[in-house]
């Protein structure tokens, strides 16, 4: 009799381990699918998911942090002195958020798989059935024809050594044909990655000494060692929007980002997140109805994210003046296109999807030039219902009268509203 689960998730990173978590909490059966092979690198970990992974527990037991640790860029004259980044072992947070999915309930498979009818087949001919499908492999799930696709990108990755006096931290660096990411996080211990176009006559080796020698500002002393790189394509890709509810791609699977965005695994884990709210919505609810409206809802999130972190990619680059006019840039500077990042400095009222108590509902959000993807909630404040009645007139005691205390911030949340994020950040 074939084995059967509740939810097969195809791939064990950040948005497959994290699906898995949160599925086997709510009692799902679910099973893990993954080779257990994660390469050994170092990426960077957002302050806001470092935020959440810790209060929910995720980062109990796990020594692969590190940070944070200062960030120092080269980029344009950016100011980043100001700024710390965690980092942290990709191979050793995958393992682990894995192990906390199997301590929730989830079964562990270690191989691979692919969809099928009704479930997966795993490597070895094994059919797996399951009552839906997540496919979490990243880029490698992207078999259909892109939706969108930027240019194509490498990003090559390696280990250096380096004298023990060098300094923990970071440092971007941007060069005639790509841009830099030095890491050192511990004495003697440096991860580099360098992004770059994919065509080239010179081996990946060859590129990376070359991109070593040219970088102004780096730590003296740099060597790489003979380990294999790690060569990935980085290029930002869309995938085209799930037909139906069967197999759902979440995090890179979906949309995977530009390295520049700095985004990857927030990006991975607050798809994990929303696809777990679809999830419990099509079980709750369940109809053509509500299979239309979060499949409208995954194609917005996943299309609006990957536009609006490719549009910040791009930004970024435009700021560099030096190498503009090399190859590398030129392609990067007009795409995906020469719409603004941010929305312009008003607000508006539009409908849209959200999540409310954990399932999709559609409501009113406030699109504000902070929040262009839009605002459900301030605290416990319908957003859009307050500004139309401060641009009505109330005052804040009638707000306060109507939604409490915490209505009082309001105003001056919106007010913080209105200020467009810089667009520097990241370097």
């Amino acid at each position: 009799m074939q084995d059967h689960t509740d939810l097969a998730i195809l791939g064990g990173g950040p948005a497959g381990a994290v699906s898995a978590w949160l599925a086997a909490q709510e009692g799902l059966r679910v099973a893990l699918i993954d080779p257990c092979q994660t390469p050994a690198r170092i990426e960077g970990l957002s302050p806001r998911l470092h935020h959440w992974l810790q209060t929910q527990g995720l980062l109990v037991g796990f020594d692969g942090l590190i940070g944070p640790l200062p960030r120092r860029s080269l980029w344009a004259g950016i100011d980043s002195s100001h700024n710390g980044e965690f980092l942290v072992c990709r191979a050793a947070l995958d393992a682990h958020l894995r192990h906390m999915a199997v301590q929730a309930g989830a079964r562990l498979i270690q191989g691979s798989g692919k969809p099928q009818p009704g479930g997966v087949v795993l490597a070895d001919g094994t059919a797996l059935g399951a009552g839906q499908v997540l496919d979490a492999r990243g880029r490698r799930a992207q078999t259909r024809s892109a939706a969108q696709r930027g240019p194509a990108t490498l990003a090559i990755g390696a280990w250096l050594s380096a004298p023990r006096s060098t300094p923990l931290g970071t440092v971007i660096c941007p060069l005639p044909q790509g841009w830099l990411w030095l890491a050192v996080t511990y004495p003697g211990r440096t991860w580099v990655q360098l992004t770059v176009d994919a065509a080239s006559p010179l081996s990946p080796r060859a590129r990376l000494r070359a991109a070593l020698r040219l970088a102004e500002g780096l730590p003296e002393g740099l060597h790489l060692t003979a380990r294999p790189l790690l060569i990935r394509e980085a290029a930002p890709v869309l995938s085209p929007p799930p037909g139906d509810l069967a197999v759902i791609p979440v995090g890179d699977a979906s949309a995977a980002m530009d390295p520049l965005s700095g985004h990857g695994q927030f990006w991975a884990v607050s798809s994990a997140l929303a696809v777990a709210a679809a999830r419990r919505t099509g079980a709750a609810r369940p109809g053509a109805q509500t299979d239309a409206l979060i499949l409208r809802f995954l194609h917005e999130r996943s299309h609006d994210t990957y536009l609006r972190q490719a549009r910040l990619g791009r930004d970024f680059l435009r700021l560099e003046p030096r190498f503009h006019d090399q190859p590398f840039w030129r392609a990067r500077q007009s795409f995906p296109d020469d719409l603004p990042s941010h929305a312009p400095a008003h607000v508006a009222v539009m409908p849209h999807v959200v999540v409310r108590a954990g399932l999709l509902v559609e409501m009113e959000v406030l699109i504000t030039p902070a929040s262009p993807g839009g605002v459900g909630w301030m605290g416990q404040v319908p957003a859009a219902e307050a500004w139309r009645q401060l641009e009505a007139g109330a005052g804040a005691a009638q707000l306060i009268a109507q939604w409490g205390p915490s209505a009082a911030a309001f105003p001056g949340w919106l007010a913080a509203q209105m200020q467009v994020p810089g667009a520097a950040t990241r370097p």
